[in-house]
Order: structure tokens, then C-alpha cells, then sequence
């Protein structure tokens, strides 16, 4: 004999006002859709805290789990004061799975019903064994129906599926008793009319009353009946709805309307394996075949792998680990066989103390979790201090669905230190070359202006040849210098507001000589209003003098550079543009390389040794800003400096 329950009258309490609970926390979400307000979020979160606590009392796991998450939802709108949208999204989601929690609940507690709760869970039990027992889809829905009719009264039951555009649901399978079972039938409905769309729209089960019989399928002509309608999910996605009507009005309760729930539910899951085990079923016979081909590839890649001293880890789409070589595991620091199977987590809680910089490792695990790339250079301490090329990136199939990512560590100190001591050489050449060549400089100068006595015109022409290319061996030797100090981080700079308008004057002034000589006009553009950027103005005029040189170099004669500047955001741009040759957008970047022009007949043409732009670049990038560039072959070049505003 059962023990009477001693929270009977509480439980029956509690079930009673789930409906209202749930109910209120749809309305307190709603208004927050239309923006955040306290007095809502608070209503939401009483409520989800409340029902937390008491579906705990009563062993309701999923309603707690799910009122759980809508509690820490709403705990956080109300400390910050707002309620971002893919939260919302969040919610909203949670508070589904509350419904059907909620009816599931409700059907499990109910007792003393017209119809036997026991067989009705044989029901369920029935229609859980569709899952391996049925493939087809229409099999899957027959199939329920029948079952469902031993413990559901209804005249109709139908199941519609929406169409491919998503604007009509239509007919998939339709039993009346009235006409001895199934019937075969082609008919659609728009999807914004009638219950049935409501239902399949807003994803939320429908019972009514007095349902006009016209209406939908039902077909029930100059009647009123009842009738239940139950959307079906696949994932986050409303397939369709489950329909049950009867020719009397009030026939359905609550107590159905939880139950048509609980077996669309289970419909559901036998659709997830349905579409589940057909694709394998499609799949297997090409999988077959190619078997041996790809177990070979895996072979050869992994043994690539295997024996590259980088250390190399694939990480799957499940996150974790199908592959590591042995200088991963020793870079790791735990055996080469523990390695593969475990998860990504535990192998990032080893490598995590071994990282000079911890936000390094949080960078790897963001772009672990999208279908992005990562490629930088981190230090570790661990097996030994040193520095490594980080690279990480998507694998994909031949479809290119992303697979998992790969991982690779190289050691790279050697080729660090080498950088820097080249850095460091021609920063220490650089510096020594200036004065001597400042000296020889002066002396020219000297000799032309007459120091040496009067000069005949060959001697002449020859020491202004020399003065211009000891000008031009100063203006490399500063450009190395300045190179040498942005890429060591040495470059001192003394930030102040700096006028734009200003700081394009000086440097228009400093070009105009050379514009003259190749026979350009540069023209400004100033806007109605003044800009201030935070800069060092000595360094912002060599930026812009940089452009409009590689402007000037690259126009043709008689031709025209224009510029301009205007405010955007937190950031001024100005903008340099030429009419040259353009350049192909395979070699826009490199560009900014230092030393690279795009062709010796460039460097033969027009000079230079192709550190101007990198220079430009760095420095704005030293300054907050940054140097890009756009292009167009056959249509000019434009080049863009973006730095950073501020008030005057």
C-alpha cells in the first residue's frame, strides 16, 4: 500500500499557480523587449528566484534549471541597468523550455484524471521506441497518431510541416475517424493566418474552446469545436505543429493541452533521429568507399605531424583533442598518450602557468570557440623560457565546414634575438653614419657657397651632385634610425593636441618644392570645421609628408594629389589621393613592408628604398592610430590616416 503524500495539498498548491508564474514572466520579458525597464526586470527576476526555490523543494530539476537561468538573467539587467539583445534571445529560449517543463510537471504530478496517467506514460514509452524503430518521417508521424489516439479523444489529428520559404505550412498527415483513418490530401495555408500559423510563429502550444470549424484544416463546417495545436522544434526552428480537434466545444483541459506537449516533445526527438539516421543511412555506403582514402591521408598527416619539431595539437569540434604530437606533450607537460581524447579545457589549465602574459591563453580559447584564426608570437617559461610562433585556424572538410582548429607552437627565440640584434646593428650604423655624413654635408655646402674660393662650372655641377646625394644617404640614414626605434620600442613621443589643418600646411609646405619639380598640383581640402588630434606634431607632419611624397613620386606630370580629413567616431581620418597607376589588390598590403616596392622598374623609375610608408605606418600606429590604403589599377591610390581626436 502507498504512504500518503504528505505535501499533497502543498504540491496540488503549487502546480495550480505554475501556469500564472510562468505566465507573469512572459509579460515582464515582453515589456522588456520594448526597452529596459527596472520595475520589469525586477518582476521577472522575483518571479524566476521564487519558482528556483520551490521547484528545488519539490525535485522539479528542469523547472528549476530552467527558472535558474532566467534568474541570472534578470540579476544581471538589473546591475547594470540594461538588457542587451542576445540575452534577451537567452531568456526567451529559457523560458520555452520553462513551458514545456512547466506542462511536463504538470502531467506528472496530476492524479485522479478521467484518463489513466499510467497509460499514458505507456504512451510516451511507445512513441520514445520510434526513435530506432522508424525512419521516415510520415512513418514517425502515423505512428504517433495511432499510439496517441488510445489516450487522446479527438475526431481529428493532423500533422502540417512548413513549406522551404517559410510563408505556408501544409498537409503532411491527417487521420479522421469520421472517414475510417488516414486521408491523402494536398492543401496549404499562409502562415500569418489562422491559429495554427499563430501557434507555428510564436512557437507556444494553443487550446481553445469554440473554435470556428472553417477554420484551418479542421474543416468542421458551421461548428464550433475544440482544439489543441502544438508546435514542433528541430533545434531552434518551428517545423510545423501537431493538431488535435473535437466536434464539442470545452473538450480539451489543461491537463491535455500538457500531455499534447509532452508527446509533441517526444515527436521531436524521434524527428531529431529520424533526419539523424537518414543522413547516415545516405551517407554510409560513401563513407564506404572512402574509408581507406581518408584513413591514409589521416596516416600521412599525422605522421607529418609526428615529425615536426613544432609542437602541433588538433583540437575537434567537440573540443577535444584528436591529435598531438610528442613536442606538443612535453610543451604541455603531461604524458604524449594523455594528450589525445582529453578535453581542450584541462590541457589549457596546464598550459596556463606556463604564459608570461595569462591574457595570451584567453585569446586561444576565444578563437577556439569560432570559426576564426590566430597568428602572433606569445613567451612561455615552460619547458624552458623561450619565444613561440602561435598559430591557430579553422580545419575544414572538403565543403568547407569547419572540422576543428589547428594548433601550432614554434620555437622562434633563435629568430628573435637574431631580429634584434639586426635592429640594434642598424640602429648603432644608422647613428654612427649620421655625423660623419652631416659633416661631409656642411662641407659641401660650404664649397658651394665660396669658402674654398670661386668655383668653375663643371667643378660646381659636381659638388651640387654630391650635396644631393649626401642628402639623400642623411634622409635613409634617419629613416633606418626611425625604423630602428619604432620596431624596439624606443621611439619617445611627447603627446599634445595638434591641429590638423595646421599640421597639413606644414607638410604641403615641406613637398612643394618636389611637387614643382615633377610638375603636380596638391590641393587641400579643409572641412567647414577645425580638427584636434592628440598626437606629436613633429611626427603627424613626417606621417603626412611621407604620404604626399609617395604621392607626388607615383603621379603623372601635370597631374593632381588631393587632401582632406574629417572626424569619425573617436578618430580623425585624413585622406591623401594620387591619380597614379593604382596597385593590384593582391600587393596592397605589402605596401607597408619595409624595404618592398612592388617591381624593380619602381625602384629604378622613381627612387627611394621603400621605407616611407612603413614608417608612416608605424608611427600612426605608435601614435593610436593606424595607415591603410585603397586602390584601383588605371585609377589612382588613396591613402588614409586615421589618429586619434581631441579638444584643442
Amino acid at each position: 500500500m502507498t504512504a500518503p503524500d504528505p505535501f499533497a495539498e502543498v504540491r496540488a498548491e503549487f502546480v495550480g499557480g505554475l501556469g500564472r508564474r510562468v505566465e507573469t514572466m512572459h509579460q515582464a520579458l515582453a515589456e522588456l523587449e520594448a526597452g529596459f525597464r527596472a520595475d520589469a526586470a525586477e518582476v521577472l527576476y522575483r518571479a524566476a528566484h521564487s519558482l528556483t526555490g520551490t521547484a528545488a523543494s519539490f525535485g522539479a530539476d528542469d523547472l528549476g534549471e530552467a527558472a535558474g537561468d532566467l534568474e541570472e538573467l534578470a540579476r544581471g539587467w538589473l546591475q547594470r541597468g540594461d538588457a542587451p539583445a542576445d540575452e534577451r534571445r537567452a531568456a526567451g529560449a529559457a523560458l520555452k523550455e520553462l513551458d514545456v517543463a512547466a506542462r511536463a510537471y504538470r502531467v506528472t504530478a496530476a492524479v485522479g484524471s478521467a484518463r489513466s496517467p499510467a497509460a499514458r506514460l505507456a504512451v510516451v514509452g511507445e512513441l520514445t521506441s520510434l526513435i530506432s524503430a522508424a525512419v521516415d518521417m510520415r512513418e514517425i508521424f502515423r505512428g504517433a497518431i495511432e499510439k496517441v489516439q488510445r489516450v487522446l479523444d479527438f475526431r481529428r489529428a493532423s500533422v502540417v510541416l512548413v513549406d522551404e520559404s517559410g510563408a505556408h505550412y501544409y498537409l503532411q498527415t491527417l487521420f479522421d475517424k469520421a472517414r475510417g483513418g488516414f486521408v491523402t490530401g494536398d492543401v496549404a495555408f499562409p502562415i500569418a493566418q489562422g491559429l495554427t500559423g499563430e501557434a507555428i510563429r510564436t512557437g507556444r502550444p494553443v487550446r481553445v474552446d469554440a473554435l470556428p470549424g472553417t477554420e484551418g484544416i479542421l474543416l468542421q463546417e458551421s461548428r464550433r469545436i475544440s482544439a489543441m495545436i502544438v508546435p514542433l522544434h528541430v533545434g531552434d526552428r518551428v517545423i510545423g505543429a501537431l493538431n488535435f480537434g473535437h466536434e464539442d466545444e470545452g473538450h480539451y483541459t489543461e491537463d491535455d493541452l500538457d500531455w499534447a506537449v509532452v508527446l509533441g516533445r517526444q515527436i521531436e526527438t524521434s524527428l531529431y533521429y529520424s533526419t539523424l539516421l537518414n543522413t547516415i543511412a545516405q551517407q554510409r555506403e560513401a563513407l564506404a568507399r572512402e574509408h581507406a582514402t581518408v584513413q591514409g591521408q589521416r596516416n600521412q598527416l599525422e605522421a607529418l605531424i609526428d615529425a615536426s619539431d613544432a609542437a602541433i595539437m588538433l583540437v575537434g569540434s567537440d573540443s577535444r583533442i584528436a591529435h598531438a604530437n610528442a613536442e606538443m606533450a612535453r610543451l604541455v607537460g603531461i604524458p604524449h598518450e594523455a594528450m589525445v581524447g582529453a578535453s581542450v579545457q584541462t590541457i589549457h589549465r596546464f598550459l596556463r602557468g606556463s604564459f608570461v602574459d595569462a591574457a595570451a591563453l584567453v585569446s586561444q580559447e576565444h578563437v577556439l570557440s569560432l570559426d576564426a584564426s590566430l597568428r602572433d608570437r606569445v613567451e612561455l617559461t615552460f619547458p624552458r623560457q623561450a619565444t613561440y610562433q602561435r598559430v591557430v585556424a579553422p580545419a575544414r572538410d572538403s565543403s568547407g565546414s569547419v572540422l576543428g582548429h589547428i594548433v601550432l607552437y614554434r620555437d622562434v627565440t633563435h629568430e628573435v634575438e637574431v631580429e634584434k640584434a639586426k635592429t640594434e646593428f642598424v640602429s648603432v650604423v644608422s647613428h654612427e653614419l649620421r655625423t660623419p655624413m652631416t659633416s661631409v654635408k656642411t662641407s659641401l655646402a660650404l664649397l658651394l657657397a665660396g669658402a674654398g674660393g670661386a668655383l668653375e662650372p663643371p667643378a660646381h655641377e659636381l659638388l651640387e651632385v654630391a650635396l644631393r646625394n649626401a642628402d639623400r644617404l642623411i634622409r635613409l640614414v634617419n629613416d633606418l634610425l626611425d625604423l630602428s626605434r619604432l620596431e624596439a620600442g624606443r621611439m619617445e613621443l611627447r603627446l599634445e593636441p595638434v591641429a590638423l589643418e595646421e599640421a597639413v600646411a606644414a607638410s604641403v609646405e615641406m613637398v612643394a618644392a618636389f611637387a614643382k619639380a615633377r610638375d603636380v598640383t596638391v590641393r587641400i581640402q579643409p572641412p567647414a570645421e577645425s580638427h584636434v588630434v592628440r598626437a606629436e606634431r613633429d611626427r603627424v607632419v613626417q606621417v603626412i609628408v611621407n604620404l604626399l611624397s609617395n604621392a607626388i613620386k607615383f603621379s603623372p606630370k601635370g597631374g593632381r594629389v588631393d587632401v582632406r580629413w574629417w572626424r569619425k567616431d573617436r578618430f580623425v581620418v585624413a585622406e591623401v589621393r594620387d591619380g597614379g597607376p593604382g596597385i593590384p589588390a593582391d600587393q596592397l598590403k605589402l605596401v607597408f613592408d619595409p624595404f618592398k616596392q612592388l617591381d624593380s622598374s619602381t625602384t629604378r623609375e622613381h627612387g627611394g628604398a621603400g621605407l616611407g610608408l612603413t614608417i608612416a605606418q608605424r608611427i600612426a600606429q605608435a601614435l593610436g592610430g593606424d595607415v591603410n590604403a585603397e586602390s584601383e589599377v588605371g585609377k589612382g591610390s588613396r591613402f588614409f590616416v586615421t589618429l586619434p581626436a581631441t579638444q584643442r
